[in-house]
């Protein structure tokens, strides 16, 4: 009897792929559509959507794909525009070490130390002048409903990192 029992278990053992990728059979509401740098259509290009998305810490603002590579597509475009569902929660402007522009509404910001996308509500993140900073804290404000159903989105999926 005892020898049934340990030769089903370990069938059943056998049979199980732990090696899965689960983010491949998760549902998402959330796409991110991105424009050209250089555009020439009107159309959005759905870049990647909450399946791509491994995690997204909420301290520090880093996103992490399931697919680095996906790092590399990003930096072709120059605004991301995060939908859940079919409304539009926010848009997001890409910036990189090159960028020498002063955005002061939300970024996605490609650190060089580590090579990982960030939200960060301006760019460059080192501005210490209080005009800017009251306009940074204004934004960030105006998409606090916005960015809380996100959060709660990433939540639900259960891809948010605090």
């Amino acid at each position: 009897m005892f020898v049934s029992v340990a030769f089903s278990m370990l069938f059943v053992l056998a049979s199980c792929d732990f090696s899965r990728d689960h983010s491949a059979s998760r549902k998402s509401q959330l796409s991110f559509k991105a424009e050209l740098i250089s555009k020439s259509n009107s159309t959005d290009t759905v870049l990647f959507t909450g399946k791509d998305i491994k995690s997204i810490n909420g301290t520090t603002g880093e996103i992490r794909f399931v697919d680095a590579s996906m790092i590399f597509k990003i930096k072709s475009f120059h605004r991301v525009k995060c939908y859940l569902g079919s409304d539009s929660l926010f848009t997001a402007t890409v910036t990189l070490p090159v960028v020498s522009s002063l955005v002061n509404d939300l970024v996605l910001n490609l650190k060089t130390d580590d090579g990982h996308f960030y939200f960060e509500d301006g760019y460059p993140d080192w501005i210490n002048n209080q005009a800017v900073s009251d306009l940074r804290i204004k934004n960030k404000e105006k998409r606090a409903t916005a960015w809380s159903r996100f959060i709660d989105e990433l939540k639900k999926e259960e891809i948010y990192i605090k």
